[in-house]
């Protein structure tokens, strides 16, 4: 007789998970594959590429509206 714990999870939909007999490999045999380096590589340049446009934005956003702000002050 199997133990309760050891019964693949069911979702709510009735769907066993998929990795429920999966084990996982680690210590110096994990490896990671080179697609996902590559996919999490882009996915890192793409990240920072992002918070860099809106940090420029940003900045030059404050500068417009400083140069705008000098432009009533001093008219």
């Amino acid at each position: 007789m199997s133990e309760p714990l050891r019964q693949p999870i069911t979702g709510p939909l009735g769907l066993t998970e998929r990795l429920s007999k999966h084990k996982a490999v680690t210590g110096l045999k994990a490896r990671v594959r080179w697609y996902e380096k590559l996919f999490s590589l882009l996915g890192l340049l793409i990240l920072v590429g992002i918070i860099g446009l809106l940090l420029a934005l940003g900045v030059g956003l404050l500068a417009l509206g400083g140069r705008i702000l000098l432009d009533v002050i001093v008219s």
